[in-house]
């Protein structure tokens, strides 16, 4: 059994973040809003232990940052820079959206959206597609691994053989394993009308705490410096 953390991120507080860095990135458009977003997601990585997330996406951040001040330098190609600035804005929504997905389970993160008062249509299919999110990478290996059973190269190269190869069987596991989701999840009484309990604490903790005053920190900078 996978031992739980004593100081875990609440779920919410990572949903919330989420959707806030995208809010004040459109609106407040700067470096800093950049900055604040991955400083954010890095954190909550090392939180959750996630050292090796962590360390590839600096990777690659490091070689998009590299790219981009070749192209300032030298390249002074308008579309490569806002491609390489629009992925940066998009990074830390991807990192924390992979810690969301790996270290919770539906149970919690369901019970982390009701405390939004969200729609309950809303929080259900939120809820299915993250966590269908691993089972299609899942599916996406199987029917890899058949492929190259048979003789089959996964090759961009040849979009065709891989449509019909690769994609057409996954389109078919997603009608079955969506219908097996739905009647997994109205076995737990997912659309009941009564109020849903939770076996899992959602309470705030210290490190919550600490995200939020670092974001709201960070928030007033960057306001401060468009003001």
């Amino acid at each position: 059994m996978k031992k739980r953390r004593r100081n875990r991120i609440n779920p919410l507080t990572l949903i919330i973040i989420n959707a806030v860095i995208p809010i004040v990135t459109m609106i407040f458009p700067s470096d800093k809003s950049i900055i604040l977003g991955l400083c954010l997601g890095y954190i909550a990585l090392f939180i959750a232990d996630k050292y090796k997330t962590a360390f590839k996406s600096a990777l690659w951040l490091g070689v998009g940052v590299l790219i981009y001040m070749i192209n300032v330098l030298y390249l002074h190609s308008s579309v490569l820079g806002a491609m390489l600035k629009m992925t940066m804005c998009f990074l830390p929504c991807i990192l924390i959206a992979i810690l969301i997905v790996t270290d919770y389970n539906s149970s919690e993160i369901l019970s982390a959206l009701q405390r939004l008062h969200l729609p309950k249509i809303f929080i259900i299919g939120l809820t299915v597609t993250i966590r269908y999110i691993p089972t299609f990478r899942r599916e996406f290996l199987i029917i890899k691994q058949a492929m190259h059973i048979r003789g089959v190269r996964f090759s961009v190269l040849h979009p065709l053989r891989t449509f019909e190869y690769l994609l057409v069987p996954q389109l078919f596991r997603c009608v079955s394993l969506s219908s097996e989701l739905t009647a997994a999840g109205l076995t737990k009484g997912i659309a009941s009308d009564q109020k849903r309990t939770s076996y899992f604490a959602d309470n705030f903790h210290k490190v919550d705490y600490i995200l939020f005053v670092f974001g709201t920190i960070g928030l007033i900078v960057i306001v401060g410096g468009f003001v």
